[in-house]
């Protein structure tokens, strides 16, 4: 700390010196680093005769001639010495009586000076900060093992174990598709996982993230823009297409759908992704892996209602023959949505559509019930 002044109410037990003779003529406190004038030996502290000399260039505030600094005289230097000084501090609680010489030094290291806290921004006393700190409930701290900031208060909700595990997960999976040995690691740490989850539906989630993200498993996003032309028409999707089945789905180009269908879930669904073809159903469509030895993932798609408003897409998975997934959404015809599915290990998928009220503005058939595919994104093993 460095004093700007010293009350003399400060001094203690100096009733053997005249402690009027040791202010500084200028500020009227007790002198602190003096420097004296060579003309009149006159004794000011240090920082008021520099800021003086700022605004009166080289003139003494004694009305010397020209100011010259030289050191304090010898005598006001002993008698500074002599003198005892409560602490800066005293207001917070300090009782320390320090000597003029070790004030500077003490008063820096004194407990009851205040320290603002990186949480909650209080001012803490020093003494009193470490203790502070420690429960401090926004502190921000730092997981050593998965890198995680977060204030102390959101430990419980933002920093479980199964949060820390899963953050570490992520970073080894990243890893690991440079370095196999890290799956090593993975593996021990999704056993941890394992026996934090609290229900089969947390297992099977942290499982699939696991399963897509594998450097083994190729993710791909299908939006039918590499099909054949079809400007004038619409056509069926070819039978082998990015190496799945595919079964009763047909295509639209965006040109045509305009100018066919300008009031239907074609022309929505073209306005928001700006493909050049759209996939849709009628009734019902599958598409299925060609190769019987292998399987794929349905990780999600974004569909539409063509012609009817509360449209029912009905979604099952199989494998083997054996039904291991399905969901039901409802459509609408003006908001295409994303349907997150993640299903991994499927040989066949099926799409059914049933339901819905047709929209008054579509003028659509009574018995069209299509779907709009805007994309879809699966998962093919390398």
């Amino acid at each position: 700390m460095e004093q700007k002044c010293i009350p003399s109410d400060r001094v203690c037990d100096a009733s053997d010196i005249s402690v009027g003779h040791l202010e500084c003529s200028i500020c009227r406190d007790l002198l602190w680093k003096p420097i004296a004038c060579q003309s009149c030996e006159t004794p000011f502290c240090s920082a008021c005769i520099y800021r003086w000399l700022i605004a009166n260039p080289n003139n003494c505030p004694n009305q010397c001639e020209t100011f010259v600094e030289r050191k304090c005289p010898p005598f006001i230097a002993k008698l500074l010495a002599q003198l005892h000084i409560s602490c800066y501090y005293q207001s917070k609680g300090c009782r320390q009586i320090i000597s003029y010489e070790a004030l500077k030094k003490l008063e820096s290291e004194c407990d009851y000076q205040s320290q603002q806290c990186p949480g909650c921004r209080l001012q803490i006393l020093k003494k009193d900060f470490d203790n502070h700190t420690s429960g401090c409930a926004a502190i921000e701290l730092t997981c050593q093992e998965c890198k995680l900031v977060y204030k102390r208060v959101d430990a419980a909700t933002k920093h479980t174990d199964t949060i820390c595990l899963r953050k570490q997960l992520r970073q080894l999976r990243e890893e690991s598709k440079h370095n196999k040995q890290e799956l090593h690691k993975l593996t021990n740490l999704w056993d941890k996982m394992c026996k934090l989850s609290e229900s089969y539906n947390v297992f099977n989630a942290y499982k699939k993230t696991i399963a897509f993200s594998d450097p083994e498993f190729a993710k791909v996003t299908i939006k039918f823009n590499d099909l054949p032309s079809a400007t004038a028409e619409c056509k069926n999707i070819p039978i082998i297409y990015r190496g799945l089945k595919w079964n009763k789905l047909s295509y639209m180009d965006k040109s045509y759908a305009i100018k066919t269908c300008p009031k239907s879930g074609y022309t929505t669904s073209f306005d928001s992704c700006g493909n050049l073809y759209l996939a849709y159903l009628k009734d019902e469509a599958s598409i299925s892996i060609e190769s019987t030895t292998e399987t794929f993932a349905l990780i999600s798609l974004d569909a539409c209602a063509a012609w009817k408003n509360d449209l029912e897409l009905t979604i099952t998975g199989y494998r083997s023959l054996a039904l291991t997934d399905t969901h039901t959404v409802t459509l609408l015809v003006d908001r295409p949505q994303h349907i997150l599915l993640e299903w991994d290990n499927l040989d066949k998928i099926i799409f059914k559509s049933s339901g819905g009220t047709t929209d008054p503005d579509s003028l659509a058939r009574a018995n069209d019930t299509q779907v709009v595919i805007n994309q879809l994104t699966i998962g093919l093993d390398l």
